[in-house]
């Protein structure tokens, strides 16, 4: 592999932790955790597996609300502050560090989700159909997964080449969005730079699968596909919409 597709490895660092979190409110978290409870039927006895949790805003959304949550991802950045947030708040969440191609559980979970565009990142296909193999086995049988996703139908009429962000304490970042068509891969290249001029670059490339492919992979995974929505109400998806849900169901 090259460094480019190993990109997961080094861009959730302090400097994503600091700057891309910054415009998520907790209102959102406690929306986004509303549709979760929703869409997997979690009960109070529910166990619940966060696929990629990052800082782990949805699991401590999910533990405060008394849910049996384990939060999963490879960036120890991200883990180590996940972990400080529950100590901190007197919560009690299993963080553990895994590939997500490598789930170590088996029909252990009523519900898993996947959320913030986590899913797409390796380079080869069977790497990304392996990361849904491995929630259909973490699933006990009849549980639920839950995948939001970019909908690119939505995306393409308003798509930028070009974005950049300023910070209150001075930073920009900047963004080259590349969208490959015929490779459905999209690069985004990142450029922070800093008040007093220190500069990082970073980025990250995402393999963007259409609905039909979706539904293909999921069934490789022993799940059917129950359906596919434009928002966390539960809307039916439309070609206006910039983000689905789709949520699938372990078959036996």
């Amino acid at each position: 592999m090259s460094h480019n597709e190993l990109w997961f490895e080094d861009f959730f660092d302090q400097w994503y932790l600091k700057y891309w979190i910054v415009p998520i409110t907790d209102e959102r978290t406690e929306r986004e955790v509303d549709a979760i409870v929703r869409f997997l039927q979690l009960t109070g006895k529910s166990r619940v597996l966060d696929l990629c949790c990052g800082q782990g805003r949805h699991s401590l959304e999910l533990s405060r609300r008394g849910f049996n949550v384990v939060g999963l991802d490879l960036s120890e950045t991200l883990l180590k502050a996940s972990r400080e947030k529950a100590q901190k708040d007197g919560l009690s969440v299993e963080f553990i560090r895994a590939d997500m191609r490598e789930i170590p559980f088996e029909n252990e979970f009523d519900g898993i989700f996947n959320f913030y565009t986590a899913f797409g990142y390796f380079e080869k296909d069977e790497d990304n159909q392996a990361v849904l193999d491995a929630v259909g086995r973490a699933l006990k049988p009849g549980g639920r997964f839950l995948l939001d996703y970019p909908s690119l139908e939505g995306r393409m009429p308003n798509w930028k080449t070009q974005e950049f962000f300023e910070y209150d304490d001075g930073t920009i970042m900047l963004h080259e969005i590349i969208h490959n068509v015929f490779d459905q891969k999209i690069v985004n290249k990142v450029l922070y730079i800093t008040k007093d001029n220190q500069r990082h670059r970073s980025g990250f490339t995402l393999r963007h699968y259409y609905g039909r492919e979706l539904r293909q992979c999921f069934e490789r995974a022993g799940m059917e596909t129950i359906g596919a929505y434009g928002n966390t109400q539960g809307d039916e998806l439309t070609n206006r919409d910039t983000r689905v849900l789709v949520l699938g169901q372990k078959i036996g």
